[in-house]
Order: structure tokens, then C-alpha cells, then sequence
């Protein structure tokens, strides 16, 4: 009867502390899944904005440089190619052409810096879905009477007036923003809505 009761006492004693030993595993293993997701963002911004800073890219953020056309090829990615580093993880990358050279794309709205030479803040809108990455691309131009910041907007109304490229000459800044709603697995778990904005931003000068 003695060893029954000691049975019973450790399955009461496990049923009480497994909850919060399974809590603690599991705020481990998010806390550590989301710094590796952050770190491939951080390197995801750097590599786009590397390519977007490129004179082969200056035509489109999406499609493949003109010197691919050229034998040899010049072997050079397109911009958005850069912000794919998550794929391995299963997080999907959203990029959007603006419908304004002025306006940045419609998941996200943009609040200018006091200072007009340095990147303003952006946020990200309602319709931005958890696990995601969300790129934004625009240019600080600083040409007195061109628009600043300039977003790529290859509408034909908006390509006549501005051209659809982000980038101008003049060894501008061109920006990359990299937003990553994430929600956390325990949160899921938890039926929590809760979740982390993880937010990466590179500047680079444009070389042309």
C-alpha cells in the first residue's frame, strides 16, 4: 500500500510540474528558432541591398539584370533574389511594385525621416499575415525636384512620368527594409494572437 501511495503521490507531483517543463522547452526552443530567424533577416537585407545598389540592377527589382543577356552572362541575381535567405525555414517572402513612385507598397505605409537624407519608418498594415516576410526597396534621392523617397512603380502611368526603376544616378542611398511578422510556435500552441515584429534595414550608395 506504502509503494502504491508513492506511485500515486509522484503521478500527481509529474502531473503538476510536466505543464510548466513542457512551457519551458518549448519558450526555448522558440526563443532560439526566432534569434536564427532574425540573423538569416539581418543577412537577407544586407544581400538585397547589395544587388540593389548594382548598375545592372537599376531597371527592376524582380527581374534578372540585362548583362544576363550578355554571353558569358554576368551571373548576377535579381534585387528581390536577396531576400529569400528564409526559404530554407518555410517563410514565405512578399514583395509588391508600388502603384506611386511615392507611395510604398500596400502592405505597409512609410513615415519620413525629419531628416530627409536618412530612411523614415515604415510599419506594416493590417493585411500583413504572421510568418512573412514583407520587402520594401526605395531609393533617398536627393536631386533637388525628383521625389524622395522613390518607390518602383512599373505602371505605365506612373513608368511615363518617373520611369519604373528605384534607382537613379547620382550615387544615391537606396534602402531595404525587411519586416517579418512572426508569431511565435507557443503562441499557436497556446491559442495566443500574439506576435513579434522583427524588423532588418540595410543602406547602401548606389554605384552609378
Amino acid at each position: 500500500m506504502v509503494m502504491r501511495g508513492s506511485r500515486a503521490q509522484a503521478l500527481v507531483e509529474f502531473a503538476l510540474v510536466a505543464p510548466l517543463v513542457l512551457l519551458l522547452i518549448g519558450g526555448s526552443v522558440d526563443i532560439g528558432r526566432g534569434l536564427l530567424m532574425f540573423d538569416l533577416l539581418s543577412g537577407a537585407s544586407r544581400d538585397t541591398a547589395r544587388l540593389a545598389a548594382l548598375s545592372y540592377n537599376s531597371g527592376s527589382n524582380v527581374l534578372p539584370p540585362d548583362c544576363m543577356k550578355l554571353a558569358p552572362s554576368c551571373n548576377v541575381p535579381a534585387v528581390i533574389a536577396g531576400a529569400h535567405t528564409l526559404d530554407l525555414l518555410g517563410v514565405p517572402v512578399v514583395y509588391a511594385d508600388s502603384s506611386g513612385i511615392s507611395s510604398p507598397p500596400v502592405y505597409g505605409t512609410y513615415s519620413a525621416n525629419a531628416d530627409p537624407t536618412l530612411p523614415g519608418t515604415i510599419s506594416l498594415s493590417a493585411v500583413a499575415q504572421p510568418n512573412t516576410v514583407y520587402v520594401f526597396i526605395y531609393e533617398l534621392d536627393t536631386t533637388a525636384g525628383n521625389p524622395t523617397p522613390r518607390w518602383s512603380c512599373p505602371t505605365p502611368a506612373c513608368a511615363a512620368t518617373n520611369g519604373s526603376a528605384v534607382r537613379t544616378s547620382g550615387h544615391q542611398r537606396v534602402v531595404v527594409d525587411l519586416k517579418l511578422k512572426w508569431r511565435p510556435l507557443l503562441a499557436s500552441v497556446l491559442g495566443l494572437p500574439s506576435s513579434v515584429i522583427f524588423d532588418s534595414q540595410s543602406v547602401e550608395r548606389i554605384e552609378f
